[in-house]
């Protein structure tokens, strides 16, 4: 939940769930920090467990993010569904606040679809269709939806709370619009 106030068209949110998450990401990011530099010496990161070990962390950077998406909406008269495709798009066009959702989804449940991937369910369907890359490569799912966020910049969690920010913000904005 978030406070908002406003001055000269200006706005300023108070949002204490926000620095929670900011701090508990960038925890996270120094633990992605040591493993991508375990990764660059090591001869083979996928056999060394390296990797996994970063998709691990990652996925519980994106459930943090995920939780933070419903702090937001508290108390909120706004449809979900609605208010996840509000905010910025990533370059397929679709919502950034979506993809976190997914990917926050995917980690907790990827562990019971792993053997009955070809019988899954419309709705965990749709979780995997968002992350996986076009090209048909789905290793690192997690990783990659990371790196694609960070918009080529260095993989930190971090960099993603300004999309998370922006979304708020328009988030706000429907609900002023619905007053």
């Amino acid at each position: 939940m978030y406070i908002n106030f406003e001055k000269e068209n200006k706005y300023t949110f108070a949002d204490a769930e926000l620095s929670y998450l900011e701090e508990l990401l960038n925890s996270i990011d120094k633990i992605i920090s040591e493993i991508t530099s375990k990764i660059k010496c090591s001869v083979d990161p996928e056999s060394d467990g390296i990797l996994d070990k970063g998709e691990y962390f990652i996925g519980v950077g994106f459930c943090a993010m995920q939780r933070y998406l419903v702090d937001v909406l508290q108390d909120k008269k706004i449809d979900k569904g609605l208010a996840l495709q509000l905010g910025p798009k990533n370059k397929d066009g679709v919502a950034i606040s979506i993809v976190v959702h997914a990917a926050g989804n995917y980690w907790k449940h990827s562990p019971e679809w792993h053997i009955w991937m070809d019988e899954l369910d419309d709705r965990s369907q749709k979780t995997v269709d968002r992350l996986v890359s076009h090209d048909g490569h789905a290793w690192y799912v997690l990783s990659d939806v990371l790196h694609e966020l960070c918009n080529e910049k260095e993989l930190s969690l971090c960099s993603c709370i300004p999309h998370l920010e922006k979304w708020r913000f328009a988030v706000h904005q429907k609900l002023q619009k619905n007053v």
